[in-house]
């Protein structure tokens, strides 16, 4: 007689864990529960540019860099890894933040690795950024980063695909990226 209780509970304990593993990797994802939310769904890979205001020493710009963001996200974690040709930044820190306008904002710490041949002018670094997430179709993702070289910036990411990419290269010269929609498309 004292197992019912036990298998009851045992019973719930599963049906819980259950419900909340759906929940934290599917069920938040669909639309009429992201009408609710609010939450934009902003996970797969996002391609555009990166325009540095670093100087060189002959006094010439960088010209803007073609960058890919690639995106995870849960109901509860998001991760962050972007790619240029040159290195790769994978956040440890990521905030997805409703600003007081209701406009949403994807916040991130990095660590930066350039590739091997790169590294004698641009060392391993830390940074932060910070991007607006469109609410509108074809707005995207557009902000700011900053590093602690100091070398600072402006992030302007327009394409999105559902596909994750493995190289910046792969990713730029791929034809399955279509204007952003944060907020509209399907789960």
């Amino acid at each position: 007689m004292t197992q019912v209780p036990f298998r009851i509970l045992s019973i719930g304990g599963l049906v819980a864990t259950l419900v909340f593993s759906l929940w934290e990797r599917f069920i938040w994802q669909w639309k009429i529960v992201r009408y609710f939310t609010g939450v934009p769904l902003i996970a797969g890979t996002w391609r555009g540019e990166m325009v540095s205001q670093y100087v060189r020493p002959d006094a010439t710009r960088v010209p803007p860099i073609p960058t890919v963001l690639y995106i995870s996200q849960t109901a509860s974690k998001v991760t962050v890894t972007l790619f240029t040709g040159e290195s790769k930044s994978v956040s440890d820190r990521v905030k997805l933040i409703r600003d007081s306008d209701g406009i949403w904002q994807l916040s991130w710490q990095y660590v930066n690795t350039p590739r091997p041949e790169v590294r004698h002018r641009s060392e391993p670094h830390r940074g932060a950024a910070q991007v607006d997430i469109g609410s509108q179709p074809g707005e995207g993702l557009q902000g700011s980063y900053f590093t602690d070289r100091p070398t600072q910036g402006e992030l302007h990411l327009g394409e999105w695909s559902p596909a994750r990419y493995s190289s910046a290269e792969r990713a730029l010269a791929s034809e399955r990226f279509q204007d952003a929609r944060p907020y509209v498309r399907e789960a």
